[in-house]
Formats: structure tokens, C-alpha cells, sequence
């Protein structure tokens, strides 16, 4: 029976553009395993079988996937238009051990959670990410503004365990790096147009090429707009409704081994609050959370998150290797007020007023190369700095309004390096650390300060409508406080034949301690504190693993496994009381073991399957926060958004017709075990399984693409998160079936 190509693709990425051997190499692997024939649908299914290249770790030529010693799910940017990919949360329920939901009081806030750890069940933009993000080299210095539209990219690569040493702080449980389009040798573009559910309507447009022979331009933008996904029963009409706008303009210059890119964005997403769904208060029932979707929210609320983000990257070809220098600069304003409580009306409100205002800067100096022979080296410099100011207005059991302002600013400064040894040819030795060191100078505002004056004092009911200006906050702490921290990588990998890898690892890493802006325990200006606001220490985790990466059936298959055993100590949690308190304390250490499994098969020329599971096994070792206070032992207690198992499934038919033009079809699963949403381990959500479909017409000269697709197909009802405060219990509520038209054309 023939067997479908399965492409080790020429890298799309400029690295491996500046490296025409190893685009030679792939190219010919490409064409020997390749029938002399081509079809409409050929370029679909190459973005879903190829072997990506990526850069996770920082050479100076892009890597192809099977080769490097890292857990890594690499998806590229046509498999992500294949799956109708909306955001990163869809990309996480194909990686194994991944669970990439947003959550929070205002829309676009990653609580990233990876092999069990991240910044779990709460929206304190003060609280660095144990996930790092990561867009065309700018390290994102806030969880805010991160789960926006998936749009003109060219991969997406998420990294499993700890990265310290190539990515520094703050990637103790992964990365996740994505990397938009370049303007291209030739002049391409696209449009695309959506039409479905829920008066969804999207508009999309790519055009882009040569300038002349040295520079290039490319301009992407994306308009979508869609109605509320939630009835709300009590004021009636959609909740969720949400409009969003991205533009993203580069230009590419390029002369003898010089080149340089500037990539600039602006994004704005804007619509209703968060919808939540009560279903407990004060210990009785009120609503059961999977029989409906509906809320009873009291305010439909409001959310603007607006952003700019500016890279400019150059790259010059320097002593057997690379200089690269990543210029980053982003500028994210959000303002969002939303009913969190969902059911008392001014129970829990974040009222108008609530904002964040980031700024961030970062420079990155790095040289990749072969400095001796059966060396591979890649050293740099890393600065980075960041201020924002948290404001919130919070209406609380319908008695107070209060109020308060914070400011923090944010320097960080590393050093790294990592190095490939040779030893025979076969075994390769990778030795690697970071050094860094960073401060931070906090202005620590009380939400609800009893001395604040003006603006900033605390109202009682009836409430104000409209945005105080919080100008007369006062902080209640003024703080400094420095750290360094060194993390250091080892590693083998033993390539038994050219299909087959095995790695084992050591490395390091380590998430910043801070400050909590979202400070509102008033007994901190009383006699008897019983919180404060910081500085809480560095979280750090040692990590062991093994893996085996393997091609097979003659190149048409392919499966990687990979075991994993971390320990953490100092473990960064939120802590909440039931009065809506919110303490960020290093309150726990923990052992957490998995076992991940990816595969991929191709099979007669029309078939592809694809495969991801994870297991999770995660415990803490300490807890004293939380078993004080709930009896409960810190063996007893389950990680927050740490599901057991992951899984997912999908299958690809190309259908070839008659009269041209062929029909791609793909069905796709994913499934998630039932989960504790805090770490109290006092809200548990369900199970859940996710099938999504589509089929799409493409005609023969591969220019028009019709598609129709489902997400959700079967409607389930799941939830992400929950949380317990003010006597209340309460789920974000998460998308139902959706569905879809979509038009492309392509030059």
C-alpha cells in the first residue's frame, strides 16, 4: 500500500533561510521520500506532516524538530489554521501535559499551566508568569494581554520544563514562543473571510514580498467580531460579546551577511466583562453549573485591552557563526470592570476604574556559532526592564467601594551560555547556565485604605458610576528588594541512528519573588497585621528528565516519549480567605512526575493521524498556608489546574475529486480530567471532552479554500476555573458549540 509523504520540510523561518545547506539537505529528504505527483491539497497537508524547524535553542540555523533534545511540541503556522485554532488555550489541549486557559477578572490573562505549574486561579498582574510567553523574541513581562487571536504566524513552539538558562526567569514550568511571518522572496498574499454562530464575523488579509533586492515588506490585519457566547437571565440579552483588531506590519533588509527585520504590532480586544456562573452561596445551591451556560449577573461590565508591541532584530554573520541582537519594546493598557460573584448584586464587583498601564523594554545580544570543531556554542547578554501601575476599584458586599493604586518597576540583567560537545558520533555532552540578577522598587497601595483621601477614599452605597482617577492613592509600603540566581543545564543525547534520539537532562530554574499591587488586608495599617504585601522570595525548581524521539516507517511515522521528575521549593501560591484577600506567599514545596507521549502516522497517500497524552502526578510536600487552615495534609491536597490526564486525537482525509480539487477532512478530540480550580482543593471541575471538525474544498490551483467548522461539536459544558470567596462559589464560564464559514484566497 503506498504510503503518504511524510516532508522534512525545508525550514520557513529566516534562520534557516541565511543556511541554504541545511535547505538543501531538507529539501532533498523532502523529495526521496515524495511521489512524482502534486495535487491542490498537497501544500494543506505538507502544514500538517512536515517536521517543523524551531529555535528553541537559539542557534544560529533553525533546527528540525526530531533533532533537538527538548520536549517540544512544535506546531506550524498552517496546522494552526488546520485546527481553527482561535487562541493559545486551543493549542493547549493538542500538547501533552498543557493546559493553557485564560482566567481571571478581565479577558486575555494567562493562568498557563504546564507539567502542573503555573499562575494558577487568580489575576494578579504583579505575579510573574512559572510559563514564559514569548512573541518574535519579546519576553512578555505580564500575564496580562496574552491569550489574544492566533494570527499570521509562522510557528508556535511550546517547551516543557524548565528553560532557565536560554530563557532566564520565570520559565520554571516552560515556554511558549511564537514567531509571526517574514515578507517572503516572492510577492504572496491572502484574504480571508469568516462568517458563524453567534454573529461571528472575521475579516483577515496578508499581503507582502520583495521591495527590491535587499529589502522586503509585509502587512498583516485582523478584524473579528462576534455577539456574547451567555445568556445573562438577569439583565437580560448576550454576555462575552467581544471585537478585536490586530495589524502587523514588518520590513525585512537584507545585504551580504547582514540582515535586518522590524516587526511592529498594534492589538485592541474589547467587549463585555467576564462571564461567570454562581452556583453556591453561603453553603446552599443556587444554580447548578452544568445544567446551563445562563448568567445572573448584576453588571454586564466592560473590558479594553490595548496594546503596541515594536522588535527590531539583526542578524550578522560573524566569525563561524551568528550575531543576533532582538530589540523588544511592548505597551499594553487594559481597563475592565466585570460582576465576578454572579449572583448578589454589588456582592463582588471590579467596578470602573480597575486598570493596568505596562510598559516594557528588553535587549538580548547573543552569538551562536562553532567556535572549535565539534563545538556548537551560544552565549549572550540579557537586560530587561519593566514599570506598570495596577489601579482597581472593588465594590464589596454591597456596603463599601474601595479603592487603591500600586506601582512597581522591574529590572533584570543575565548572562548566559550554552555548548554542544561532540564525544564520538554519536553521544553529545550540553553543558549550559545563567547568571542573573534583578531588583524591584515597589509603591505598595492598601485597596481599601481607611486613610486615603479624595479619589481614593473608600465610598459607601449608593455607588458612583463612571472612572474615579485614584489620583490621591497613597502607598502603605515603599519597598526595594534584590535577587541573583544562577541555573545551570546539563545534558545527553545519544543519537542511536540517524531515526532515532534519546536525551536525559538536569536544569534549573526560577520565578522571581515581587510584590503583590493587589493588596487589600486592612489589618495591615491596624495594630495586629496578619498579611503584607512583601517582597515574598524566589520560586525554584530542579528538574530530571529523559526522553526518546523516533522516526519510523521508513520516515512516516514518528514517536516521542518522555519522563520527567521536578522538585520545587519556595512554591509561589496565591492564598485567599474567604473576606476576597489575596497573599502571595512562598508557601510550599512539591514533587511533581509525569510521562508525556507524541505521535504522528501517515498512511496511503490520503490519510494523517495524530496523538498526544500526558500523565501527571503532583504533590506537595509542605503546605502550611493551607493545611492550617483546612486540616487537610499536604500529601492530601491536588495541585490547582493540574488535570491527571491529557489526551487528544485527530485524523486528516485529503479527498481527492474527480472534476479537481480535493476535500480535507479532520476530526479532532481532546479531553481533560477533572481538575481542583484552587489550591484549598474546594471547587473540583468535571472531566470534559472536546470534538471539533472540518471539512474544506480546495480548488486545483490551490488559490480558493471554502471551509466549515464546528469547535465544541457535541456542546459540552466545562470549566477552567473556579473560585470561592465572599461566601460565594463561582466558574468562568467557557465557549459552547460554535460553528463557521470561512472563504480564503491566495495569489
Amino acid at each position: 500500500m503506498p504510503v503518504l509523504w511524510l516532508a522534512v520540510a525545508p525550514p520557513a523561518s529566516a534562520e534557516s533561510e541565511r543556511h541554504s545547506d541545511h535547505e538543501e539537505h531538507s529539501s532533498s529528504e523532502a523529495h526521496a521520500g515524495h511521489e512524482d505527483h502534486h495535487h491542490a491539497s498537497s501544500d494543506h497537508l505538507r502544514g500538517l506532516i512536515e517536521e517543523i524547524s524551531v529555535t528553541a535553542r537559539k542557534k544560529s540555523s533553525a533546527e528540525a524538530v526530531q533533532d533537538v533534545p527538548v520536549s517540544v511540541s512544535a506546531f506550524s503556522g498552517d496546522k494552526v489554521e488546520a485546527m481553527f485554532a482561535v487562541n493559545l488555550t486551543d493549542v493547549g489541549l493538542h500538547t501533552p501535559n498543557a493546559n493553557l486557559a485564560p482566567m481571571a477578572t478581565a479577558r486575555a490573562v494567562a493562568n498557563f499551566v504546564i507539567r502542573g505549574m503555573g499562575t494558577v486561579g487568580q489575576s494578579i498582574p504583579s505575579a510573574d508568569p512559572a510559563v514564559g510567553v514569548v512573541m518574535d523574541g519579546i519576553s512578555y513581562g505580564t500575564i496580562y494581554g496574552v491569550v489574544t487571536d492566533l494570527f499570521d504566524l509562522e510557528a508556535i513552539e511550546v517547551l516543557r520544563g524548565p528553560q532557565g538558562t536560554l530563557f532566564g526567569r520565570n520559565a520554571t514550568a516552560g515556554v511558549v514562543s511564537m514567531r509571526s511571518t517574514r515578507p517572503g522572496e516572492e510577492f504572496e498574499g491572502k484574504l480571508r473571510a469568516t462568517l458563524g454562530s453567534h454573529r461571528n464575523q472575521g475579516l483577515a488579509a496578508t499581503f507582502g514580498g520583495p521591495l527590491s533586492d535587499e529589502w522586503g515588506a509585509k502587512l498583516a490585519v485582523l478584524y473579528e467580531g462576534r455577539d456574547g457566547y451567555w445568556k445573562n437571565r438577569n439583565l437580560g440579552g448576550r454576555q462575552g460579546s467581544t471585537r478585536s483588531l490586530l495589524v502587523r506590519p514588518a520590513l525585512t533588509w537584507r545585504r551580504d551577511l547582514f540582515d535586518a527585520g522590524l516587526i511592529l504590532e498594534y492589538g485592541r480586544m474589547a467587549g463585555d466583562g467576564v462571564g461567570v456562573r454562581a452556583f453556591e452561596y453561603a453553603g446552599e445551591p443556587v444554580l447548578d453549573p452544568y445544567a446551563s451556560r445562563d448568567s445572573v449577573q448584576h453588571l454586564k461590565g466592560d473590558d479594553d485591552l490595548e496594546w503596541i508591541n515594536a522588535v527590531l532584530e539583526a542578524n550578522l554573520e560573524l566569525w563561524d557563526g551568528e550575531l543576533t541582537t532582538v530589540l523588544g519594546y511592548r505597551d499594553l493598557k487594559q481597563r475592565f470592570s466585570a460582576d465576578i460573584a454572579g449572583y448578589l448584586e454589588n456582592w463582588a464587583v471590579f467596578a470602573d476604574g480597575t486598570r493596568l498601564d505596562s510598559d516594557q523594554i528588553s535587549l538580548e545580544v547573543r552569538w551562536g556559532g562553532n567556535p572549535i570543531g565539534g563545538v556548537s556554542l551560544t552565549a549572550g547578554l540579557y537586560l530587561f526592564e519593566q514599570e506598570y501601575t495596577y489601579a482597581e476599584r472593588r465594590i464589596l458586599l454591597a456596603v463599601t467601594d474601595r479603592r487603591g493604586s500600586s506601582n512597581l518597576e522591574h529590572g533584570t540583567q543575565g548572562v548566559f551560555a550554552q555548548a554542544d560537545f561532540g564525544l564520538g558520533d554519536r553521544l553529545t555532552l550540553t553543558l549550559g547556565g545563567r547568571y542573573t540578577w534583578e531588583d524591584k522598587d515597589a509603591e505598595i497601595g492598601l485597596i481599601g485604605d481607611p486613610g486615603a483621601t479624595g479619589d481614593c477614599a473608600t465610598r459607601g452605597p449608593p455607588f458612583e458610576t463612571g472612572e474615579p482617577r485614584l489620583r490621591d492613592c497613597r502607598p502603605v509600603l515603599v519597598d526595594g528588594e534584590s535577587w541573583s540566581n544562577f541555573t545551570p543545564r546539563v545534558g545527553l543525547a545519544w543519537d542511536w541512528s540517524d531515526d532515532l534520539l534519546a536525551f536525559a537532562g538536569y536544569s534549573r530554574g526560577f520565578r522571581s519573588g515581587g510584590y503583590n499591587v493587589r493588596f487589600s488586608d486592612l489589618s495591615y495599617v491596624g495594630s495586629a497585621p496578619q498579611s503584607a504585601p512583601g517582597p515574598y522570595d524566589e520560586e525554584v525548581v530542579d528538574a530530571f528528565e529523559i526522553g526518546l524521539k523516533s522516526t519510523l516507517l521508513d520516515g512516516h511515522a514518528r514517536l516521542n516519549v518522555s519522563a520527567f521528575h521536578n522538585e520545587y521549593d519556595d512554591l509561589q501560591r496565591t492564598v485567599f480567605d474567604q473576606s476576597g484577600v489575596q497573599e502571595i506567599l512562598n508557601a510550599a514545596s512539591a514533587t511533581i512526575r509525569g510521562l508525556e507521549v507524541e505521535g504522528m502516522l501517515a498512511l496511503a497517500e490520503r490519510w494523517v493521524f495524530e496523538a498526544s497524552a500526558g500523565w501527571l502526578d503532583a504533590s506537595y510536600d509542605d503546605f502550611e498556608a493551607v493545611t492550617s487552615t483546612t486540616g487537610k495534609s499536604a500529601s492530601s491536597l491536588g495541585f490547582a489546574m493540574a488535570p491527571e490526564f491529557t489526551a487528544s486525537l485527530a485524523a486528516t482525509y485529503d479527498m481527492h475529486l474527480p472534476g479537481g480539487g480535493a476535500l480535507i477532512w479532520r476530526l479532532s478530540w481532546s479531553y481533560v480530567s477533572e481538575l481542583w480550580t484552587d489550591d484549598r482543593n474546594t471547587i473540583e471541575a468535571e472531566e470534559y471532552r472536546l470534538l471539533d471538525a472540518s471539512v474544506t474544498f480546495l480548488d486545483e490551483p490551490g488559490r480558493w479554500k471554502l471551509a466549515l467548522f464546528g469547535r465544541n461539536l457535541t456542546d459540552e459544558i466545562y470549566f477552567h476555573f473556579g473560585s470561592a470567596a465572599l461566601q460565594h462559589r463561582f466558574f468562568w464560564l467557557t465557549p459552547p458549540r460554535t460553528w463557521g464559514v470561512e472563504l480564503t484566497w491566495e495569489l
